[in-house]
C-alpha cells in the first residue's frame, strides 16, 4: 500500500521496536475544477494524529482518532499544475511518525502565444526521420471505437490486413466495436503489424462552460445579457494577462477565491491610509477600515477565481489580474488628489506627500466605480495625460438616477457605464436610486443584483446594486479584448496605439453593442462580448 514506512528507535545502539505507519491519498491528482479526496492511515498502536495542508486548506491543521477521513481541495485557475503537501503525524510508542502524500490538481487548458506584435519568420524545417514504432499504442485515453491505426515496415502486409492506407506505412483498420485492444494485441504477436493504436480523442482546448462555481447559476443570466459564455469559449488561458486597476475602499486581499487573481502584493497601494487630511500612504497594504469592502466586490465580478470549484465566476475567467488600489480613507472619503494619484500609479509612478510610489505591475484598464456632481479641471488634465499613455479608464455613470452623467465618467477620456435591471431596460431601483443616464453614456452593463464577495469571510455571498458592479463588467470586457490582442499578435494595444487606445477600444466595443445609434438611457448599449473577443471582427482586430 502507498504510503508504508518503518520507524527504527536506536537505544544504546541498538535498534527497537518498529512501528510500520501507512497513509494513503485517493485520488492524488484531481481535474482542474478540484474535487474530494479520502485518506486513509493506519499505524500499530497510535491514536490521534495531526494532518498539516501545504499550501494551508480551510480546517487545517486538523486533529483526529478517525482512520479515514475526506476533504474539499479547490480547482486550480492557473496554467500550472498545483500541489497540496499533506502531511500526517502521530506518537506511537516507539515515538513519533512522519508520513506525507501529495495531491495535484491539474492546470487550466492553455494556448501558445506570440512574443511580439510581429509574427516571425517561419524557419524551414529539415525532412523530418521516419517514426517507426513498434509495440502496442496506450488503450486506457479516449478513442474512437472500431478502428486502429497500424504501422508496418511492409505495405503489403498492410494490403493483407484491408488497411486503408495512409502515409508513411500506416494504414487504418476496421475491428469490432469493444475489441480494440485485444485486436491490436492479436496484429502486433501474430506479426502482422509492428505497432497498433487507437485513433484517439481530442478535445478542443477552451475554457469550461458553464464553469465549476458553486453560485454560477445565480450569475448566468446576468452574464448572457453580454453573452460572456459564447466569448469564453473562444478564449484559453496561457497568454499574458491585462492588469486591472480597480481604485477604491479597500480589500480583502486574503480570500482564497480571489487572491491567485490579484497582482503581486509589492504592487498593491493605499494612497491615503486613514484620514484624507493627512494622507499615510503605504506600499503593499489596501486592508479596508471596515468589515464590508466595496472594492472586493468590485474586484470579485471582475476576477474572482473561476472554474476552481469556489463560490463565484468572474467576467474575465481568470484571464486578467486585479490591482488592488485603495483611495478611500476610514470615513470613506476620497478626493480629486487620490483618484489622480490612483491613475498615475495604474500607469506606472505618482508622487504623494514628496514621496514616489513607482508600480511594479502597471495596468492597462482602470476601473473608477464611484462618481461625483461637477467637472474636476485638475482631474480632467490627469485623465488626459494617462489616456495619452494608453491606459483605458472605465467609471460608473452614478446611481442617482438623474439624466446627467456623473463625473469622471462625463470625461470624453473615460468609458462611461450605465446598470441595466433584469431585462436589459436601464436600472431603477427606486427612492432616487437608479442609473445616471444622458448623452455621454457610452454602454451599460449588468447591475441589478450582481452577486460579488463584500466581507471577508469565507464563501460569503451578496448581490449587489448600482453602476458599480456595471462598471466592473466592462473593465473586464475592455480586459478580455486586450488579452485577446495579446494572443493574437503579442501586444495588448492596437498597432499604433497608446494616444489612440482608448478610441480603438471604444470603437470596438461599439461594433459589438446593441445599438449602433446611441440612446440617451442605454448609450451603445450591452455589449455582445463574443462579438469583441472574435478574431474575424475588424472594428477589434
Amino acid at each position: 500500500m502507498a504510503g508504508l514506512a518503518a520507524l527504527v528507535l536506536a537505544g544504546c545502539g541498538q535498534p527497537v521496536a518498529q512501528t510500520q505507519a501507512e497513509f494513503t491519498a485517493v485520488p492524488a491528482q484531481l481535474p482542474v475544477s478540484g474535487g474530494e479526496v479520502s485518506f486513509f492511515w493506519q499505524a500499530e498502536g497510535a491514536g490521534e494524529v495531526t494532518v498539516t495542508s501545504e499550501p494551508a486548506l480551510p480546517g487545517f491543521p486538523l486533529t483526529t482518532r478517525d482512520r479515514s477521513f475526506s476533504v474539499k481541495v479547490r480547482g486550480n485557475p492557473t496554467t500550472a499544475a498545483k500541489t497540496y503537501r499533506f502531511t500526517l503525524e502521530l506518537a506511537t510508542p516507539q515515538g513519533r511518525v512522519a508520513k506525507t502524500q501529495t495531491v495535484t490538481v491539474e492546470p487550466q487548458a492553455s494556448v501558445s502565444c506570440p512574443s511580439s506584435s510581429r509574427p516571425a519568420a517561419r524557419a524551414a524545417l529539415a525532412a523530418p526521420e521516419q517514426v517507426r514504432p513498434a509495440g502496442l499504442g496506450r488503450f486506457d485515453r479516449p478513442y474512437a471505437s472500431g478502428r486502429l491505426l497500424v504501422f508496418s515496415k511492409s505495405g503489403s502486409r498492410l494490403q493483407k490486413l484491408g488497411a486503408v492506407r495512409l502515409e508513411g506505412g500506416w494504414g487504418l483498420v476496421r475491428v469490432p466495436q469493444g475489441q480494440e485492444a485485444a485486436k491490436a494485441r492479436a496484429l502486433v504477436e501474430r506479426g502482422l503489424a509492428d505497432y497498433a493504436q487507437p485513433e484517439y480523442l481530442y478535445e478542443a482546448a477552451e475554457a469550461a462552460v458553464p464553469p465549476a462555481n458553486r453560485q454560477y447559476p445565480a450569475q448566468d443570466e446576468l452574464f448572457a445579457q453580454m453573452r460572456l459564455e459564447q466569448a469564453w469559449k473562444g478564449l484559453n488561458a496561457g497568454c499574458e494577462r491585462p492588469v486591472v486597476a480597480v481604485a477604491d475602499t479597500g480589500f480583502f486581499t486574503d480570500r482564497p477565491d480571489l487572491a491567485p487573481n490579484l497582482t503581486p502584493q509589492s504592487s498593491w497601494l493605499d494612497v491615503v491610509g486613514p484620514s484624507l487630511e493627512a494622507p499615510q500612504p503605504r506600499q503593499g497594504a489596501v486592508a479596508p477600515h471596515g468589515g464590508d469592502s466595496h472594492g472586493t466586490a468590485v474586484a470579485s465580478v471582475i476576477a474572482a477565481t473561476t472554474n476552481d470549484g469556489s463560490m463565484l465566476a468572474g467576467v474575465s475567467y481568470n484571464l486578467a489580474q486585479v490591482l488592488p488600489i485603495k483611495i478611500f480613507d476610514a470615513q470613506g472619503r476620497t478626493g480629486t488628489l487620490q483618484i489622480a494619484q490612483a491613475l498615475e500609479y495604474a500607469a506606472g509612478q505618482t508622487e504623494i506627500g514628496g514621496r514616489t510610489f513607482t508600480n511594479p505591475t502597471p495596468a492597462q484598464v482602470v476601473n473608477l466605480s464611484l462618481a461625483g456632481q461637477a467637472f474636476d479641471p485638475y482631474l480632467e488634465s490627469v485623465l488626459a495625460r494617462v489616456s495619452a499613455q494608453g491606459l483605458v479608464v472605465v467609471a460608473a455613470s452614478g446611481n442617482s438616477d438623474s439624466a446627467s452623467v456623473g463625473y469622471p465618467a462625463s470625461s470624453p477620456y473615460v468609458l462611461a457605464v450605465g446598470a441595466t435591471d433584469a431585462q436589459g431596460r436601464r436600472a431603477v431601483w427606486g427612492n432616487g436610486f437608479g442609473s445616471n443616464y444622458g448623452p455621454e453614456l457610452d454602454f451599460v452593463a449588468p447591475g441589478t443584483a450582481v452577486p460579488s464577495y463584500g466581507g471577508q469571510a469565507a464563501d460569503g455571498v451578496g448581490n449587489a446594486y448600482g453602476t458599480s458592479m456595471s462598471a466592473a463588467f466592462v473593465s473586464a470586457t475592455v480586459a478580455l479584448h486586450l488579452y485577446q490582442n495579446q494572443r493574437q499578435r503579442g501586444t495588448f494595444h492596437p498597432e499604433g496605439a497608446g494616444s489612440g487606445t482608448l478610441e480603438a477600444v471604444r470603437s470596438c466595443l461599439r461594433s459589438a453593442a446593441q445599438l449602433s445609434a446611441p440612446s440617451p438611457e442605454l448609450g451603445h448599449g450591452l455589449i455582445d462580448v463574443s462579438k469583441v473577443i472574435d478574431p474575424a471582427n475588424p472594428a477589434c482586430n
